[in-house]
């Protein structure tokens, strides 16, 4: 079907990606990982699939560090572009705040091994950011890391 940013986002699909990774061409994401600090900014693997369970990695902590900077937009991008990656990760919008949060899950030979869930929450007082990653041999999914970080933050009462 059609897709848009966010439902691309929303429903995390694959393919859209692939496209614009396409049309832009390796040499031009290369240097916007490397201007952004993505993780260890290597596309060494296949070029469709770089990203997924193979050479591209990051951490939970450069995750953070990641959207921080996107939050306070320090990459200098045009602040509509800015605008239309934080909305196609806005979960949630209420009097107490707004959370935004994206999901992703690895899979390895049909096995889901590896879960994110990312994100930051927005509220009157303070924002906060979060990365969960989990790492198993089956059942790491983002939604099982989306379960883990909602019961912290519910926990830190920071969102419930």
């Amino acid at each position: 079907a059609d897709q848009t940013l966010d439902s691309a986002m929303e429903f995390s699909v694959n393919w859209y990606f692939q496209e614009i990774d396409k049309k832009m061409g390796k040499d031009c994401i290369l240097r916007y990982l490397k201007e952004i600090g993505y993780g260890n900014k290597n596309m060494s693997g296949d070029f469709s699939t770089y990203w997924m369970e193979s050479s591209l990695k990051i951490s939970p902590i450069e995750q953070v560090e990641l959207l921080t900077q996107l939050q306070n937009n320090n990459f200098g991008f045009a602040p509509e572009n800015i605008n239309a990656v934080k909305d196609s990760i806005c979960l949630s919008s209420s009097d107490a705040g707004t959370f935004y949060g994206k999901t992703g899950t690895g899979r390895v030979n049909g096995q889901d091994v590896n879960g994110w869930f990312i994100g930051y929450i927005e509220t009157a007082d303070n924002t906060y950011f979060f990365a969960t990653n989990i790492s198993a041999d089956s059942d790491a999914t983002g939604g099982n890391a989306t379960e883990i970080t909602m019961s912290i933050l519910s926990d830190m009462n920071i969102w419930k």
